[in-house]
C-alpha cells in the first residue's frame, strides 16, 4: 500500500491548532510534520507535537483498563476487561449520584480537545448525574477576569501582524518555549529593526536572546510598571483622544502616579 499524506489539526489545549501532515502507511502514521500553508504556525510544530508519534506507538503507552490491587503508590494493577471497568465505574458513580450527587466534582477539561468531548457529551453527562457546577477552565477564567478589570476585555492585537513592532516587551514571558509561533514573529521584527526587551528577574532562553534585558527584583514588577506611567504621563508620550474613547478613570490613574518617579522605582 502506498503512502498517503492525510491533513490534520492538533487537538492539544492549544490555541494555535497546528495544522499537521500526517503521513500514513498501511493504516500506521509514520512521519508527522507542520503544514506549511497555516500561516500562523508556518510549518512549525512545537516539540510535544513532534514527538506525537512516539507516544502514540510507545511500548509503555496504556492500552487497557487497569484495576489497582494495592495501597496508592504501591504501584501494583491487574489488567481488566472494558466491560468490567465501565460496569465498576457506573456503579461507582450511580452510588454517588443517587445519595448526594453534588459531590461529585466534574473536571473534563484541557487535555486533548474537540467540539465532542470538550463542548457536549462532557457536560450533558455530568449534568445526568447532577454533579456540581464548576467552571472547566484552569486558568483563562482567572485571566479573563484580570483582563476585563485592567483593560477593559480580554482582548489583543492581531498576532499576524505582530512582526511589524517597533518595541516588544516580553514581561514575564519565555516564548521560546511556552509560545513557539509568537516567538518567530519576535524575531522577524526584530531582524526589521524592533528592539524586544525582556522584562524577567530570571534569564530565561527568550531573554538571552533579546535586545536587552531587565533583570528587575522578584516583587518589584508593579513599581517598575507604576515607574514607567510616571513617565509617559509626565512626558507626554500618550494617544490622549485614543485614551479618552477607550478607558476610565485616567485621570485619576494621572494625578496618583505622579509620585512613582523612576528614581523611586529604583529605590524600591
Amino acid at each position: 500500500m502506498s503512502a498517503e499524506i492525510v491533513r490534520a489539526a492538533c487537538p492539544h489545549d492549544c490555541p494555535d491548532t497546528c495544522g499537521m501532515l500526517v503521513t500514513v502507511e498501511d493504516g500506521v502514521a509514520t512521519k508527522i510534520q507542520g503544514d506549511p500553508s497555516m500561516p500562523f504556525t508556518d510549518g512549525t510544530l512545537c516539540t510535544k507535537v513532534a514527538y506525537y508519534l512516539e507516544r502514540t506507538y510507545s511500548p509503555d503507552r496504556l492500552l487497557y483498563p487497569m484495576r489497582r490491587v494495592a495501597p496508592k503508590g504501591k504501584g501494583q494493577f491487574e489488567r481488566i476487561t472494558w466491560d468490567a471497568a465501565l460496569d465498576e465505574i457506573a456503579a461507582r458513580l450511580k452510588a454517588l449520584a443517587a445519595e448526594n450527587p453534588e459531590t461529585i466534582l466534574p473536571c473534563s477539561y484541557a487535555g486533548t480537545m474537540g467540539m465532542v468531548q470538550y463542548s457536549s457529551m462532557d457536560r450533558r453527562f455530568f449534568h445526568k448525574l447532577g454533579a456540581s457546577l464548576l467552571d472547566r477552565t484552569l486558568c483563562s477564567t482567572a485571566g479573563k477576569f484580570g483582563l476585563k478589570a485592567t483593560l477593559g476585555g480580554s482582548v489583543g492585537m492581531d498576532p499576524e501582524r505582530f512582526d511589524e513592532s517597533r518595541l516588544i516587551l516580553l514581561w514575564g514571558a519565555n516564548p521560546i518555549v511556552s509560545n513557539l509561533h509568537l516567538w518567530s514573529r519576535v524575531q522577524e521584527a526584530k531582524r526589521r529593526g524592533a528592539k524586544v526587551i525582556a522584562i524577567d528577574p530570571y534569564r530565561s532562553l527568550s531573554a538571552e536572546k533579546c535586545s536587552q534585558h531587565i533583570a528587575l527584583l522578584p516583587g518589584t514588577d508593579g513599581a517598575l510598571a507604576l515607574g514607567m506611567m510616571q513617565v509617559l504621563i509626565a512626558e507626554g508620550m500618550l494617544d490622549r483622544d485614543y485614551i479618552a474613547k477607550h478607558s476610565v478613570g485616567f485621570e485619576p490613574l494621572a494625578q496618583r502616579v505622579k509620585r512613582y518617579t523612576p528614581e523611586w522605582a529604583a529605590q524600591t
